[in-house]
Formats: C-alpha cells, structure tokens, sequence
C-alpha cells in the first residue's frame, strides 16, 4: 500500500533527510518507526542498499532512479554515488553543516532538509546565498531534526570573494548540465577532478610540505578554486604547474626523490590514493617525474615500472656514449643542446631526451669534417660548397648555431643515405655510354645549374644513371643532350 498523503522527494536533498521529513508526516516520530512498519532494514537503507531503496521509493509511489540519485551507498571501505565509487570522507550522508538561511527559508523544524551538496568535503559555502555553512551540534547525525536538536540554526555568516568555479560545476555536475568546455571533465568522476584540483591548489598556495587536510575549510575551498581554474583546462595546463611545482621545491639537485620536488601531491598519488583510482592526474604526474628525473629503467614510478630510459642526466649520458662528463658538457654546447654561458651545476641539473640526443652524440663522435666531404662523396670541393650552400646536405651543427663556422661536421649516416640514392641509380650500359657525360659537364653545356640537376636527380626528376667503376656524384652521368632539349622546348 502507498503511502498517503504523498510527499514528493526534494532533488535537493539527501534520501536520509527526504525520509526523516517523511516519518515526521506519518509516524511523528523518527525514520525507524516508518521504515520497521514498512518492513525496511534500518541500517541497509541508511547506508543505501539498492534492496531498502527501492522498497521506499514503491512504499511512496515515487521513480527509483530518482531515490538512487539522491542515496549515498555506504560500505565497509568507501562509498558510492550515482556510480562513481568514492571514499567515504569525500561526501558524506551526516548532517554535519547547514546554511542557516536554507533552514529559515524551509520553515518548520520537521521541513528542515539537508541539502545533497552540503555533504561534499569541498564545500564549505551555501551557492545559493553566498554565506559559511554553520557546523551542527551532532555533526554524526544523518538528518538536521537530530544533528541541530534544540539548537537554534543561528545567525549566518557571509562568505568571502565570489562563489568558486568548481562549485558551479559541481552544481552543474549534480543537476546534469555539463559545461561543454569541460569535456575532459566528464570522463572522470566528481571526486578525482576536486581532489587533483585542491591537492594542485594547496602546493601552488601553500608550499610542498602543507598537509591539505590541516587546513581551514575556507583554505581548502580557496586552494581548490586555484587548483581547479588549472585542471580544468587539461593535460597541457596541468603540466605547466607541475613545472612551476617543480621549480618552486627546496630540492635543487637532479638526484632528489620524487617527494622532494612534488611534495604532498606525490605523496597522494604514491602512497594514499591506492584504494581508489585518483584519475589521469597519476599519470600526468608520472610522466613528469620520467621526465625530470631521468627514471632508470626498472625503477617503479607511482605503481608502474618504467621499463625504456626516456630522459638522460649529463652523468648517465657520459656513461652511455661513453664520453667523459667534462668533454660531453663541451659537446653539448656545441651542438646547441646546452647554453654556451651554462655552468657545470646547471648542467648537472638538466635532463636531455634519450631518442633524440644519444643519436645525436654518436653521430657527432662518427661525423666527417667538411674538409673530408669531397673524398667521402666522390666529389669535387667546389660541388660540396655548391651542396652544402643549398642545403642537399645539412650539417649537425646548424649554421646559426654556436661554433657552426669553426666545427661543420656530417652525419655518416646522412652522406651514406646520399650514396645509397646514387647506388640505386641504373647502370650504364656500353651502348649508351658516349650519350652520356657527368653532371658537371652537362652544368657547363647549358643543362642547367649543378645544384638544380643533382637535385632533380635525387628526387627522381631527372633521369640519370652511374658508372660502376666510380662512387658518389662522380659516378652519375645524364644525357646532356637530351636535357638541353627537354629545358629548351620548356
């Protein structure tokens, strides 16, 4: 049988407040009248099982979903909320804080209800009248009737600064209006964005060493805001203040831990964030610590074994080239990856990508100078000067870089991709022999500049073939004859 008069669930507030108002209506007294009468578990429905959930929601003739909405489930190690497994401090079903305006507008003790939002570790202020949440007398109780007994809710207070961005979306997020700039929010749940957000907010504000939960509430919704104004905007954001983090610890040498130079974020993610997933900020964070601290392979990083160097110090670089530390920091600056004013201690403290920078040194431990070009390439000088001029091929240090007059050096690997396209070039046959002549002669017979036809030649353009007796540019010979018409009729 329903129960009658009916009274309709406030999408407001909590399930536990909706049945306390409903018991007062019915019984007169508190819920576990009504709920024994109607043959519900107390203690399953106050710590919302589904089963005494639904048997209320058809005791009133009211929509399930809407009573699931608005139960917050309760189990022995953490909570759960329309979905989303949370911990047990992040929102909680007691009626522990209450807006005094809320409560005078509602009336009468028995319509006092507590609102849903109210509940929420980062919520510290009413979003409707911009005033501090009052704290109960009995904050263990799950509805205000017993929590404020015969108190009086007491005079309000008005709260500081603009309401936060993140309780705007918080509201939006519990109401099911998502802000559309927000989508990388979506994905994670409510508890994982405010978390990452304040733990963010509290080192940029506070310092590596401020436990988050040692604050005042108004810190914490102040921390939360700037955290949140940063991880809102997603990954790139993110990392920016990890830089600034990063930069801002009292550890300034490569070697320190991870704790050092993130403080209580890592801590967070490394030691207290097991039980639940704490979202894409763990990884974020992981790959900064790679990064920066040049991770050895096998180390375990935030609960994952890194198992490929991504990042190198200037110490463990030496060791893999196999260059001594001091003549490694000359190279460096040399090819640019260092400033040439930089010290041996900032130099101490950088970390040079692995893929790109050890190529790099060994190529330049293996490179021929310009001088060794011209024998290297089957070539003449003044052809290499034409080459290098135009850019056909390209030294290691670039030509605006420091030390690039006095130090051009190739990469083997580079001239070698050019004698390997000179290779692949068909044979000359005998037949066709006393047709064709090399590239410099046909320059000089009006075929065009060397450095066009050699181009044209690499890229397929022009046809050419080699003579097996000779290597690299001297062994390519075109049909000048042919050219002179080709560009004449052009």
């Amino acid at each position: 049988m329903i129960l009658t008069p009916a009274m309709p669930l406030d999408t407001e507030e909590t399930l536990l407040s909706y049945a306390d108002r409903l018991s007062l209506m019915h019984t007169g007294s508190g819920v576990e009248r009504l709920l024994r009468d109607r043959g519900i578990h107390h203690d399953h429905f106050v710590s919302g099982r589904p089963d005494a959930v639904a048997s209320l929601a058809e005791a009133t003739g009211q929509d399930i979903g809407r009573f699931e909405r608005n139960a917050i489930r309760v189990l022995q190690n953490r909570a759960s909320f329309r979905g989303e497994d949370i911990s047990k401090a992040f929102l909680s079903p007691r009626a522990a804080q209450f807006c005094p305006v809320c409560l005078a507008q509602d009336g009468s003790r028995q319509n006092r209800r507590f609102r849903l939002i109210w509940g929420f570790r980062h919520v510290a202020r009413c979003e409707c009248h911009a005033v501090w949440l009052a704290r109960a007398p009995c904050a263990k109780a799950t509805n205000l009737r017993l929590a404020l007994g015969e108190s009086s809710i007491g005079n309000a207070i008005d709260a500081d600064g603009d309401r936060p961005e993140y309780l705007s979306w918080l509201w939006s997020r519990l109401h099911g209006q998502p802000e559309p700039e927000l989508a990388w929010l979506q994905g994670q749940t409510i508890e994982q964005v405010l978390n990452a957000s304040e733990r963010l907010g509290v080192i940029l504000e506070h310092g590596h060493k401020v436990r988050p939960l040692k604050l005042m509430p108004v810190e914490t919704e102040e921390a939360t805001d700037i955290g949140f104004s940063i991880y809102r905007e997603g990954p790139a954001a993110i990392v920016e203040a990890l830089d600034t983090i990063r930069k801002a610890s009292p550890a300034t040498a490569v070697q320190a831990g991870p704790l050092a130079h993130y403080g209580q974020l890592f801590d967070w993610l490394d030691r207290n964030s097991n039980s639940l997933d704490p979202g894409p900020i763990r990884d974020i964070l992981r790959d900064h610590i790679v990064k920066y601290s040049a991770v050895e392979p096998g180390t375990k990083v935030l609960g994952v074994e890194i198992t490929t160097r991504r990042y190198h110090t200037i110490k463990t670089l030496a060791s893999e080239v196999r260059i001594r530390r001091v003549r490694l920091a000359r190279l460096l600056k040399r090819i640019d990856l260092v400033h040439y004013s930089a010290t041996e201690v900032e130099i101490g403290n950088m970390v040079f990508e692995a893929a790109t920078t050890v190529p790099l040194i060994l190529a330049f431990q293996s490179a021929v100078p310009l001088q060794d070009v011209p024998e290297y390439l089957g070539a003449s000088k003044r052809q290499i000067e034409i080459m290098y001029r135009v850019g056909i091929i390209k030294p290691l240090i670039p030509r605006s870089g420091l030390g690039s007059v006095r130090h051009v050096v190739f990469a083997r690997s580079h001239l070698d991709d050019l004698l390997q396209k000179v290779s692949n070039l068909p044979v000359v046959e005998a037949a066709a022999s006393h047709e064709l002549h090399p590239i410099a002669y046909a320059a000089q017979r009006g075929a065009g500049p060397f450095e066009e036809l050699f181009a044209g030649i690499l890229d397929g353009t022009i046809t050419a073939f080699r003579r097996p007796e000779k290597i690299g540019v001297g062994a390519v010979h075109v049909d000048v004859g042919a050219l002179i018409a080709e560009k004449q009729t052009a």
